[in-house]
């Protein structure tokens, strides 16, 4: 695979081609940053991601941050894909959603459901990035969305679980501005290897957890660490208490 350096934003001539062969077999590779913003320390975390596109499926990876969306070749990812990384797997023909997420320090695999998304396409323009895009706007398991899509770009796909709008998603946050998407690379041209756009391997033997047991599993765990953090012990030297264990943000209020 080339370097993303020589692939970001090759806009007219890849566009109409593109768009003149959107039923034709897809593929492609999309780069997206994502910010959290902690505003009780104002502080703010970034990581990257790459979302592969291969017909009616895509899988997004969350990359280390040792490694840079510009190193990527394919044997980097599979290599990845071999470990147990954070995911998500679209399957639009099955319309079924996997994907692994933390519940403490362990990795879960959870299915969930897919194309559940409730748009309101407004009137709005914007030029992102020399994209021409459209806003959207979702209310979505507890936050409230500004989502900004490429009308040029007739991918209905983008970061995490979004999909179904009607362009492929350039930038994407809540109303606080706590979880914030940016497209940073985009390809749609490359070949994708046939054993990247997969569940990785060594999550194969996992069995899949509801939503909604996900959830029920999370929240004991964090009324577990709640428990933990309030407990005082006794030593030689005296009383003192548990630490005090602070958990990330979920997109999803639960």
């Amino acid at each position: 695979m080339k370097s993303f350096k020589n692939k970001v934003f090759k806009l007219s001539l890849v566009f109409l081609l593109f768009s003149s062969c959107v039923n034709a077999q897809l593929s492609a590779t999309i780069n997206y940053k994502l910010t959290i913003a902690d505003p009780a320390t104002n502080s703010t975390n970034t990581t990257n991601s790459i979302l592969y596109i291969s017909n009616n499926q895509s899988l997004q990876i969350g990359l280390d941050k040792s490694v840079a969306p510009k190193d990527l070749d394919d044997n980097t990812i599979i290599e990845i894909v071999k470990g147990r990384p954070i995911f998500i797997l679209k399957d639009f023909k099955k319309k079924t959603l996997l994907l692994s997420d933390y519940i403490g320090i362990k990795t879960r695999l959870v299915k969930d459901t897919l194309l559940n998304f409730k748009w309101i396409i407004t009137k709005e323009k914007r030029k992102i990035l020399n994209f021409n895009c459209t806003k959207a706007q979702l209310n979505f398991r507890g936050r409230l969305y500004e989502a900004w899509f490429a009308n040029d770009i007739p991918i209905q796909n983008g970061p995490w679980k979004f999909c179904g709008l009607p362009g492929l998603i350039i930038k994407i946050n809540d109303d606080k501005k706590i979880f914030t998407y940016e497209l940073t690379g985009i390809d749609l041209k490359t070949k994708i290897d046939k054993n990247i756009v997969s569940v990785p391997s060594s999550y194969l033997k996992d069995e899949p957890i509801t939503h909604k047991e996900y959830i029920m599993l999370l929240n004991k765990k964090v009324l577990a660490y709640q428990k933990m953090a309030r407990v005082v012990q006794t030593g030689k030297e005296g009383d003192y208490p548990s630490p005090t264990v602070v958990l990330p943000s979920k997109q999803e209020k639960f």
